[in-house]
């Protein structure tokens, strides 16, 4: 692997400008990794000379810090220690003069290091909150059957683990809107793109017709959990959640979050084609 490559394996890995876990953060020690620059700038100032196997341990204490950066994405200590190892292959053994300049060039790079580790931001999640962030919590059966819905159901599950609640809602809205159309179709409803009402008004007029009039016999107890939920939803949370003033507070966001989650996987599971349901199967 090149040093070009080696910059971007990060320890954190394939999420190189994500949230990590603690286990990811542990396995880079920042104690460990001072340790080995204190070490290597030690190295430089024993005494004004040093015997060629001197010279080698310290190449070798460089050399590890230098990989230690590169797997941090340190690019700018990187080529630091690059110029100073290089300068280390043109030093002879007992030149005091080079290794001054040398002591120089790894006290620069400790301070570049520290610049560059400090330009970094972490996140640190509760293990409540991570779960969300790690998997969606919308169950497999759910994330299947409304595949076109499963990026705001995973962007949901984000913005809650990250305390974005009034952007959790939003996606928790569009997703409620896949369900949503799969009822039009269901009632054999035209439109694409329904508005709540008039799937709420279909439902309503179906539930209270008599046995004998209605179209989608065998579905009253579908329809009528359905009809309960979008009511809800349309009251209380769709309708606000689209006005710009209101703001969703933490512990509304999970109370949705959960409902949705569980709405979902209701419609996952007991969604009916419509041919089924309007032959009363």
């Amino acid at each position: 692997m090149s040093a070009k490559d080696s910059c971007c394996q990060k320890p954190w890995g394939a999420s190189p400008y994500g949230v990590v876990s603690l286990l990811e953060m542990l396995k880079f020690s920042g104690r460990d990794f001072f340790f080995d620059v204190y070490h290597a700038t030690s190295l430089t100032l024993l005494s004004p000379s040093l015997s060629a196997s001197g010279i080698k341990v310290m190449v070798d204490q460089l050399q590890k810090v230098r990989e230690q950066c590169s797997d941090l994405g340190l690019t700018v200590s990187v080529a630091n220690f690059d110029r100073t190892l290089k300068q280390i292959g043109y030093m002879r053994e007992g030149d005091g003069a080079a290794l001054t300049e040398i002591a120089r060039l790894v006290q620069a790079s400790f301070v570049t290091i520290h610049d560059e580790l400090n330009s970094y931001e972490f996140l640190a999640l509760a293990p409540a909150d991570a779960r969300y962030w790690s998997d969606s919590l919308f169950n497999s059966a759910t994330v299947e059957y409304f595949s076109e819905a499963k990026f705001d159901m995973t962007e949901a599950g984000k913005c809650l683990a990250l305390e974005r609640s009034t952007a959790c809602v939003f996606h928790l809205m569009r997703v409620l809107e896949y369900g949503l159309q799969e009822i039009s179709c269901v009632l054999g409803m035209t439109d694409p793109r329904p508005n709540w009402d008039p799937v709420i008004r279909k439902i309503d007029f179906e539930l209270k017709a008599k046995y004998e009039d209605r179209v989608f016999k065998g579905a009253t107890d579908f329809l009528a959990n359905v009809s309960a939920h979008l009511q809800a939803v349309k009251v209380a949370w769709r309708n606000r959640a689209m006005h710009i003033e209101k703001k969703h507070t933490m512990e509304e966001a999970r109370e949705i979050y959960n409902a949705t989650r569980a709405f979902m996987r209701y419609l996952a599971e007991n969604l009916p084609n419509a041919k089924g349901v309007a032959n009363g199967a």
